[in-house]
């Protein structure tokens, strides 16, 4: 619109910088070029009086956005520039990007790049396309940044550089009087706009859209007038280069190509080598895009094909023209592609769809294809024009966006943040843990958490990590909105934009609550007794070995007490686990009233307790004073009364104690000598304290010495059976007790009272105990076919680990089977801790073997805890009562007492009576009185060979 009279013209500072022949300076300092020519056109038209202000371009870019001039030409759109200019919406001119060489340089192709020296305007969009371009190719290019165009084409002709980066229009204007050639290498089809400043001038830019959309419709116009006036330019100016532009832009772009084309050889028949050249560029910048573009006929056959087309069907293009989509991809993706062609074709659609094709190593690829299609003059379809953009990086990351969007939605806390630290979003979970609302959380800062839970504010810690190393996490403790502290897991990771620059935090949160009780729970379970809550053998020889190597730091040493109850096992048979346990946990609590806070309390298991006395003195005599007192006090702690249910109950400790008196003395070996001291205090009378001495590890040496020499003889000659006769009241032996002898070949015999415990406490009872049954059966079995010989009994003792062997009753049955003896001739002497422990596994086992004819004998009867109610239940034959209290009979009333008791008890059950022990005539007598008819002793014989046995049963018949 004509500025009317009167009205003062609207000023409009226009940024001139040197890109010749496009916007420059002149020698006579006056702004020229063809976008100068056009924008004073369009002011002349519009009433507007230019100020041409000059800058570099950097300067001028600024300058723009700041609002210090109005406009800028030669301004190329990209998405970073739209944040900061508003463009117009119809090109000023179109342009693309070349390489010039110097004639001595050979640079004919990308691949000629690597090593070369490019110089390119610093800065400008050309740069970052050309670097991407030849990253993509695998090329390395040595670029030279310079200030502007003409500077770089100076630099290739002092020979700075080899070849140097501009549009046509300023190669067209520079190369020649340089003796600069172009090369075919073209890219970078560009729009060319005026921009101004974001918001600052927009209508400005509607008057320059109208003008510009006026003439370039009109082939006389003004517009194409200053084209043809910049002579080799003008056809240039009207080649449409909008391949990266987008699909649509394309295609109009290649219509207006034909249109142009049509009315050039009209206009300028002249030129027509000119157009052959143009379109030859244009198909240069055709081949140069990375979308697939195409021309098919009405017959569905490719008429035209870029490179990318060609490379994506790894074909040449003569192997592509002619061809259907049948021809070169598979059925299901042609009849795809095939479908959306005829609604162009067919149906004269313009069809904008998402399509999928394999690429060259097979894995699918999403386009976005727009067809149009192409009309002859007289409105009739003669092919369509398409183009297809890869998109599956941006489906990749729409989709990575979804997946996003449904994390945000999980159960885990999530919070975005923005570079200030200010919440932006958080997510229901967030809420729900935390306890506050999404809107109270909205711009505040993350809530106080500390690294421990009566820790100060960590938050600072988080933040500088997340910013300087990109990620932290870490255990946390928060507070609810009510107040309530909680443990949580927190993970803040920095998210960073295309500058590099940190855009968002994101973090995660999750309230580990439950997992913190969880491994409490198992820490507790793996380092603290579940009876009595006293720390365990790993906790204690986790400290015990953390004191021992501070010994030599601090000159202090600890002390360990090792100690268990006297006779617990009887009280625990004979009250049951329950009130044992009951026990023991008043035991554990007694014993920490005694030590101090920094001293170690644990349970070994079952009656076996350790303390661990840290830094109990400097000396061995002051360690062992401290450790001596506080041993006495727990043995004297210990036998105060324990009030068990609704019982009263005494027990004593046998405590054996070890100072590391150097540092050579390691865990182990602590725990080792204040075993070995507890056992010599229970050997020493129980109920008192012992510390260790080199003389017991003798006496435990012995024993393992024992021990081996136990496993050595079995099976060999070592060990043997003697028989102990058993008679009746008249005197006849009428069977023998079998009692094991052991004759080792290193140390001669060796009585059953040493070796016997040896050989319970490592477990080897057991196979010496089937070869002791196994011998007297095969006994029993040759007396079997002997006169006078045949109608005696053996009894043969079982241990109570024996006993409790899942095999015995097997064991038994074979050897009966294998021997050959009458199952009635056997009798078997089981004591009574056998018979209380496990009463129901017992009596079934007795029953099994009681079928089979095989007899038993409650042994020492009397001196344990036995109950009637259990006599009642077993399969026993006989009692024997012991030796105890036969030897006093005569004078000690209380064992006269019992052994009448006996008696009568076998009498009134009907079971036989016997008794051991008995050395005199005066004994028998007593006890045939009271009615024990039965008897076993020296007064009768010895324990004997087989052989001498046999001659004295025989004797009695002589």
């Amino acid at each position: 619109m004509l500025a009317q009279a009167g009205t003062p013209p609207r000023v409009v500072r226009v940024g001139i910088y040197t890109n010749a022949p496009k916007i420059y300076f002149d020698g006579q300092g006056q702004a020229n070029g063809i976008l100068v020519d056009v924008l004073r056109a369009i002011a002349a038209a519009e009433g507007w009086e230019l100020r041409f202000v000059g800058c570099e371009w950097a300067r001028c870019l600024a300058a723009a956005s700041a609002g210090d001039i109005d406009l800028l030409p030669d301004v190329a759109w990209s998405e970073e520039r739209s944040r900061i200019l508003d463009f117009h919406q119809v090109p000023a001119l179109f342009s693309w990007s070349q390489i010039y060489r110097r004639t001595d340089v050979p640079l004919n192709a990308m691949t000629d790049t690597t090593g070369k020296r490019i110089a390119v305007l610093s800065g400008s969009i050309q740069q970052n396309f050309f670097t991407e371009m030849a990253k993509n190719f695998g090329m390395k290019p040595q670029l030279v940044p310079v200030a502007s165009v003409e500077d770089g084409f100076d630099l290739v002709e002092r020979g700075g550089a080899d070849a140097v980066v501009a549009s046509k229009y300023a190669g067209t204007l520079y190369a020649p009087s340089r003796g600069i050639v172009e090369t075919p290498i073209m890219f970078q089809p560009v729009r060319l706009f005026y921009a101004s400043g974001k918001g600052r001038n927009a209508a400005l830019l509607a008057a320059i859209d109208r003008r510009l959309d006026a003439w370039q419709r009109d082939p006389d116009s003004d517009y194409f007038g200053i084209l043809e006036h910049w002579q080799t330019r003008s056809m240039l100016a009207q080649v449409p280069a909008y391949i990266w532009w987008g699909a649509l832009l394309v295609i109009a772009m290649l219509a207006m190509a034909v249109a142009t084309a049509a009315w050039l050889r009209k206009q300028v028949a002249h030129k027509t080598g000119a157009l052959r050249e143009s379109e030859q560029r244009l198909a240069t910048i055709l081949d140069s895009v990375d979308g697939l573009i195409y021309i098919k006929d009405t017959s569905y056959r490719y008429a035209y094909a870029n490179r990318a087309l060609e490379a994506l069907v790894e074909g040449r293009i003569g192997d592509i023209i002619g061809k259907q989509d049948t021809d070169l991809f598979a059925p299901p993706v042609a009849a795809a592609l095939h479908r959306n062609d005829v609604r162009a074709i067919a149906k004269r659609e313009r069809v904008v769809a998402e399509e999928t094709v394999p690429d060259r190593h097979g894995r699918q690829m999403t386009v976005l294809s727009t067809k149009i299609p192409l009309h002859r003059d007289d409105g009739s379809v003669y092919g369509l024009c398409g183009i297809s953009i890869d998109i599956s990086e941006r489906r990749a990351a729409e989709e990575s966006t979804r997946v996003a969007a449904s994390v945000f939605r999980s159960a885990e806390g999530m919070f975005i943040a923005g570079p200030d630290r200010r919440i932006q979003r958080v997510n229901e979970a967030f809420c729900a843990m935390t306890g506050h609302e999404a809107t109270d959380l909205a711009g505040a800062f993350v809530p106080w958490f500390a690294l421990g839970s009566d820790g100060a504010d960590a938050r600072d810690i988080m933040w500088d990590a997340a910013e300087n190393h990109g990620k932290w996490q870490g255990e946390i403790w928060t507070h609810r909105k009510n107040g309530d502290a909680y443990p949580a897991r927190l993970t803040v990771t920095a998210v960073r934009d295309e500058n590099a620059s940190i855009s968002h935090f994101v973090g995660t949160q999750g309230d580990i609550t439950e997992q913190k009780l969880a491994q409490d729970e198992i820490a507790k379970l793996a380092y603290f007794d579940s009876l009595t809550g006293l720390p365990n053998r790993r906790l204690l020889l986790e400290r015990l070995g953390h004191c021992v190597s501070l010994r030599e730091r601090s000159g202090q040493m600890p002390a360990l007490l090792f100690f268990d109850l006297d006779n617990f096992k009887d009280f625990n048979d004979l009250h049951g686990h329950q009130l044992g346990d009951q026990l023991l946990r008043q035991v554990g609590e007694r014993i920490r009233t005694c030590t101090r806070a920094g001293d170690t309390v644990a349970r070994l298991g079952g009656d076996e307790f350790v303390v661990l006395l840290d830094n109990v003195g400097r000396t061995e005599q002051e360690a062992g004073a401290h450790a001596s007192a506080i041993g006495w006090k727990i043995i004297a702690a210990v036998a105060e009364p324990f009030i068990i249910g609704s019982t009263t109950h005494r027990t004593t400790c046998s405590l054996g104690a070890a100072l590391q008196s150097d540092s050579g003395i390691d865990s182990d070996e602590m725990m080792k000598r204040a075993d070995m001291a507890m056992y010599s205090a229970k050997k020493d009378g129980r109920n008192t304290m012992r510390f260790f001495d080199p003389g017991m590890a003798s006496d435990v040496s012995h024993r393992l010495a024992l021990e081996e020499e136990i496993r050595t003889s079995l099976g060999t000659s070592g060990f043997s059976m003697h028989y102990q006769p058993q008679v009746d009241v008249q005197g006849r032996i009428t069977g023998a007790e079998a009692l094991l002898r052991w004759n080792s070949p290193k140390r001669g015999a060796i009585g059953p009272s040493v070796f016997i415990p040896i050989a319970e406490a490592s477990g080897l009872i057991v196979p010496l105990g089937r070869w002791a049954l196994h011998t007297a059966c095969a006994q029993l079995a040759c007396w079997k076919s002997q006169p006078g010989l045949r109608d005696l009994t053996v009894s043969v003792n079982v241990s109570i680990r024996q006993f409790r062997e899942r095999s015995f009753v097997q064991d038994v049955v074979d050897t009966v089977s294998d021997t050959g003896v009458s199952p009635s001739k056997l009798k078997l002497e089981l004591t009574e801790t056998v018979l209380i422990d496990d009463v129901d596994d017992t009596i079934e086992k007795m029953r099994q073997l009681k079928e089979l004819g095989v007899n038993f004998s409650l042994d020492d009867f009397g001196t344990g805890y036995s109950s009637l109610s259990y006599l009642k239940r077993l399969p026993i034959n006989q009692l024997k009562i012991d030796r105890s209290f036969v030897r006093d009979i005569l004078t000690n009333p209380n064992d006269a007492s019992i052994a009448r008791s006996i008696v009568a008890l076998s009498q009134a059950l009907g079971l036989g009576i016997i008794a051991e022990g008995v050395e005199t005539e005066e004994q028998r007598n007593f006890l045939a009185e009271i009615g024990c008819s039965f008897y076993q002793g020296y007064l009768f014989g010895r324990p004997m060979e087989a052989a001498s046995f046999e001659r004295s049963v025989r004797a009695q018949d002589d």
